[in-house]
């Protein structure tokens, strides 16, 4: 009996989707030959280089060859999927940013468990420190290497994805405004992001009895916490909005 390759739906959500006029020229390119010419690559049985491929050869009832890769982990051929498309695909700018900032999200946390097993104390600076505390210079600019853009342009970017609003975002990705631009911006997309907060922590603080312990109502005490911290930190970014490079 055949077993099929798997389509995994996590590991295909990492691989930028072909545009369509890719995945045209792709399918006309396996039907002129009537076989794949690279083979399908499979970890554990799974794919993890060749979704596209696979599902045109299955289409048209084309063989393919298959390549078996030995990972220790789901952990590793999920690296592996980012690695590999970054070094391969001709990918735009925010979405070479977006996998080698996933990838080094990967590494990190990856680093934070090996830590924990290895008795590493909670208490530590390596252990309670923010995204921003644990990274060297260095790394900072292997990443933005590996996305193939500067330092500067990574940064602001970060900035934006953070701070910025879904429609903001959107005009970046779909190339409507610049980074730069959208970065300058930052500090009215805060201001909206400040009072949308503020009016939620209002709500809640007003759904809480009089007189209520956080014991009585943990998940919304834990809400308020959340928001006050979400506050404080867009209220200190805002104060640094004045030292916005211009566009």
């Amino acid at each position: 009996m055949i077993t099929l390759p798997i389509i995994d739906l996590e590991f295909k959500g990492l691989i930028p989707p072909l545009l369509p006029e890719e995945r045209e020229q792709l399918e006309q390119n396996i039907m002129e030959c009537r076989r794949c010419h690279d083979p399908i690559i499979l970890w554990d049985g799974i794919i993890i280089d060749g979704h596209n491929r696979y599902e045109i050869c299955m289409k048209y009832g084309i063989e393919f060859q298959i390549e078996e890769l030995h990972l220790p982990n789901r952990e590793t051929a999920k690296v592996w999927i980012l690695e590999n498309q970054l070094g391969r695909r001709n990918l735009t700018d925010i979405a070479r940013m977006d996998m080698a900032l996933l990838k080094e999200e990967m590494l990190r946390e990856k680093a934070l468990r090996n830590l924990s097993r290895a008795g590493g104390d909670k208490k530590s600076p390596l252990a309670q420190s923010s995204k921003p505390k644990i990274e060297s210079v260095h790394v900072r600019k292997a990443i933005a290497q590996e996305a193939g853009v500067g330092e500067t342009t990574l940064r602001r970017y970060e900035d934006i994805k953070k701070h910025g609003s879904p429609e903001l975002i959107e005009k970046i990705q779909s190339g409507e405004i610049k980074i730069r631009a959208a970065h300058y911006l930052l500090p009215a997309e805060i201001q909206k992001q400040l009072l949308k907060a503020d009016k939620s922590l209002e709500y809640l603080e007003k759904v809480i009895p009089e007189g209520s312990s956080q014991s009585e109502h943990p998940q919304i005490y834990d809400r308020l916490m959340q928001l006050t911290a979400a506050l404080q930190e867009l209220s200190d970014k805002l104060e640094k909005g004045g030292s916005h490079e211009a566009p």
